[in-house]
């Protein structure tokens, strides 16, 4: 009862302190409405407009240009005289450039900008797929043999913001919590107030625990307005367990929170501490899924992104989201983010130790 006393304590002492703050509301609100607003309505790289330049006989740009629309792209230019498509191209006015033939078995040429391989690779399949349907069109094909018929799973429209906003509540909770905890300590090292909290007779636990819990509440508190505000503004569905993954809030905020002070105690000054925590959160979310598939990675790149909470916490996101996952399917995703929590706790008690002796 004492030590627990004793956190509740600190615990107190450290939330006012963080209300009289502007600085920590600005990371704790500010940031993350600046990144939903991002994430949601700016970046859609599903929906990047291709544009598409056509050259070539009048009699065939037409039903070429109505393939190109359907396919989703814009054309720039379709009343254009052979060999101009792909100047177009080269004078960076247009990312496809199709060049129809002029003469009897001269092939089609399609000329493609590929300086951003992400993007001219959906656009090389898109065109691949208008010359085959056009081809099939014109050959009167279409309608032979059986029928493909494709359906998609937990996403039926395919939209692209609901592949990043189930885990974003997951990446901003990540970034605030191991901010606010290496500032925090660093900040009182810099004015001398840990050397007196150090100095009170209670042990290192109860100090740290009293320090992260009012951080981990508001933490837990932002990632939920991130998700409320995913379903309200992008109807992000949430079929699975919601409660469990909930609980898994408090374990992850705690989990950066407790990584923060331990970069902190390593560290000198605060700028040094904040260097630690972007030198973590950088590389958890290039490798957690969360920007880029996590089946895509390389195997060594794999293994090193399992040490990460943020890809488990992706997991859990979208499972409680699009895949409508059970609660224990949902909580599962917990324990890797517990073992790494068990591990930083005894990497900060160890650097608090340090610093003390």
């Amino acid at each position: 009862m004492g030590m627990i006393a004793i956190s509740l304590a600190i615990a107190r002492v450290e939330l006012l302190r963080l209300l009289r703050s502007p600085t920590s509301f600005t990371l704790l609100l500010l940031v993350p409405t600046l990144q939903i607003l991002l994430f949601g309505y700016a970046i859609r790289p599903s929906a990047a407009e291709v544009a598409v330049a056509i050259a070539g006989p009048a009699t065939e740009r037409g039903d070429v240009a109505r393939l190109v629309g359907a396919a989703g792209l814009r054309v720039v230019a379709s009343d254009l005289a052979p060999g101009k498509a792909a100047a177009m191209v080269r004078a960076g006015r247009a990312v496809v450039g199709i060049e129809l033939p002029t003469t009897p078995f001269e092939p089609v040429r399609s000329v493609i900008d590929a300086t951003d391989p992400n993007l001219s690779g959906a656009a090389e399949a898109k065109v691949e797929a208008i010359y085959w349907n056009g081809l099939a069109e014109r050959n009167k094909v279409a309608d032979i043999g059986p029928r493909l018929r494709i359906e998609r799973l937990f996403n039926p429209s395919a939209r692209a913001d609901w592949a990043f906003l189930p885990p974003l509540s997951g990446t901003i909770m990540m970034i605030s919590m191991l901010m606010l905890g290496a500032l925090s300590l660093a900040r009182e090292r810099e004015l001398g107030t840990w050397e007196a909290l150090a100095a009170l007779p209670v042990g290192r636990l109860p100090l740290l625990l009293g320090k992260v819990a009012p951080l981990a509440v508001i933490g837990s508190l932002q990632g939920l307005i991130v998700l409320v505000a995913s379903v309200w503004l992008f109807a992000l569905p949430v079929h699975g367990n919601l409660p469990a993954f909930l609980a898994l809030f408090p374990l992850f905020a705690v989990a950066h929170l407790v990584l923060g002070q331990a970069l902190a105690a390593r560290a000198r000054t605060q700028l040094a501490a904040l260097q630690g925590a972007v030198a973590f959160y950088l590389p958890a979310m290039l490798l957690s899924g969360f920007l880029y598939p996590f089946a895509t990675l390389p195997r060594w790149a794999q293994r090193l992104g399992e040490i990460f909470p943020l890809t488990h916490f992706a997991r859990a996101a979208r499972d409680a989201t699009l895949r409508g996952q059970d609660g224990w399917t949902i909580l599962a995703h917990g324990g890797p983010i517990a073992v790494f929590l068990l591990a930083v706790v005894a990497l900060s008690l160890l650097q608090h130790r340090a610093r003390l002796d």
